[in-house]
């Protein structure tokens, strides 16, 4: 049950916090499907919108098969693993939100490319840091609830 939370509630808490950003934007009732991929901010919004069920079944496979091994590796390391580990995530994001920005580049401004590649990094480590921040309020939570039931024996 505890591993299930662990695998369910971050990508959750993370989707619904951004739900809620493009839901009350003032963007929200003038996004169609046909303007994903115009390289904007209301061509992602757009995106996040429409594909939201296909994009939190990602956040859930992601949780499972990549993060929560890594996590359970790297929790008990020292500050400069966790550091490194933290590192390397920033870079992933910064790679993944490039090519993700290029596929959407319109090819007429590098200032725009390099927007896109921010906004979209941005993005994508602001989801992790929620979810890190989530899997560690669990973590904390199930060490004082095994102290207590220790306790309680």
């Amino acid at each position: 049950m505890i591993k299930l939370l662990k695998i369910l509630l971050p990508p959750f808490v993370a989707f619904l916090l951004y739900y809620l950003a493009v839901r009350y934007s003032p963007y929200y009732v003038t996004l169609k499907a046909d303007a994903m991929g115009d390289g904007n901010i209301q061509s992602f919004m757009s995106f996040y919108r429409y594909m939201l069920p296909l994009i939190f079944a990602t956040g859930i496979l992601t949780q499972l098969l990549l993060f929560i091994p890594l996590w359970d590796k790297v929790r008990h390391k020292p500050g400069r693993v966790k550091l490194i580990a933290f590192l390397g995530c920033f870079f992933v994001c910064f790679v993944l939100g490039s090519l993700v920005a290029y596929a959407i580049w319109d090819g007429l401004s590098e200032m725009h490319f390099y927007k896109l590649c921010i906004f979209l990094t941005g993005v994508q480590l602001i989801y992790w840091i929620i979810n890190i921040a989530i899997t560690q309020i669990l973590e904390n939570k199930l060490k004082q609830t095994g102290n207590k039931t220790v306790e309680n024996q």
